[in-house]
């Protein structure tokens, strides 16, 4: 009986770490918020929002990708750190979160939603430039889990600003 039982173990250890790589259908890969923002116009929103990404996104393409006035629409290019943990550390510890952040502002609103998210891991040599190693898009629920909370404090942190700006 015991010689079945590692096994048994290795059947159970894969299992569990099948179901965590779970593909999740594309309506599930944008992250989407709201937030009322009180007594801001839609043009101090959008000037705002537009303000925060220049100071907050670094990308490549640059921080604004699109930029619509009439609309109260910007869209930025942001990246973050992979939020590992525990064994996702070994193969994940210096991985990037690629996304873009789409806000429409309207009078006392903001909607926010994330999608075109990326992973990119770092080159074979080690080295920071990103460009040089694999990037590819989100599929599975254990990483669109570990990114969700991070671009949900996003746009909390988007919200604060704007509660906070002069504009």
């Amino acid at each position: 009986m015991l010689k079945y039982l590692p096994f048994v173990l290795m059947i159970l250890l894969l299992s569990g770490c099948a179901g965590e790589l779970t593909r999740i259908p594309d309506s599930e890969k944008t992250i989407q918020a709201s937030s009322d923002i009180k007594g801001k116009n839609q043009l101090q929103l959008f000037g705002a929002t537009k303000d925060w990404m220049e100071e907050n996104f670094t990308s490549e393409k640059g921080p604004i990708a699109f930029e619509d006035i009439q609309e109260g629409t910007v869209i930025g290019n942001g990246q973050l750190d992979y939020p590992c943990s525990w064994l996702s550390c070994l193969t994940k510890s210096n991985w990037k979160v690629l996304f873009s952040m789409k806000v429409t502002a309207q009078p006392g609103l903001i909607n926010t939603s994330f999608r075109d998210l990326q992973l990119a891991s770092p080159p074979a040599s080690g080295g920071a430039d990103f460009s040089h190693g694999m990037v590819a898009p989100v599929w599975s629920r254990r990483d669109m889990d570990a990114i969700r909370p991070l671009l949900l404090k996003l746009h909390r942190d988007l919200t604060v600003f704007l509660q906070r700006s002069p504009r």
